[in-house]
């Protein structure tokens, strides 16, 4: 018979807040970087990656500037849901510079050499892209990633 019927329910409720408190701790498999505002100007499409049930991605080579204007080229990663839109064509033909936030993956690091550009220059926003990749081809590129619903248009 069983005489503390307590004990059945804190159990659980104790194993519960110990897991939760373990997964919170930031472990070295896992990226300790924060994610950081940023104004980006999207040079190139790299790749797109549409999958809608797992949600979608597009690559870009981008120029980031942080709060401090210094300028990076990045590889930048866009992530969104499945059922979402990428960032409009006009608003990359026109160079608009966004606002978002970045985080940087430094698992995602490429080196020019191996960063695909379509052979044709329907998604080179910047006819200096392909030049700095040939120029830098055994450069390591730095890899953000963003989601897309930080991403606005900078304040002019």
């Amino acid at each position: 018979m069983n005489r503390n019927p307590m004990r059945w329910t804190v159990l659980p409720v104790l194993l519960g807040v110990a897991t939760t408190l373990t997964a919170a701790q930031p472990t070295p498999f896992t990226n300790q970087s924060k994610p950081m505002k940023a104004h980006v100007r999207i040079l190139a499409v790299s790749s797109s990656s549409h999958q809608s049930f797992a949600g979608d991605q597009d690559t870009y080579l981008a120029d980031v500037s942080t709060k401090d204007n210094e300028h990076q080229f990045v590889k930048l990663v866009d992530q969104y849901p499945g059922f979402g839109l990428p960032i409009r064509p006009d608003l990359l033909r026109n160079q608009q510079v966004f606002e978002m936030e970045v985080t940087r993956e430094p698992e995602c690091d490429a080196h020019a050499s191996d960063i695909y550009l379509r052979p044709s220059d329907s998604v080179l926003y910047d006819g200096s892209v392909r030049d700095t990749l040939n120029t830098h081809a055994a450069d390591a590129i730095p890899c953000y990633k963003t989601l897309h619903q930080t991403i606005k248009l900078a304040k002019k």
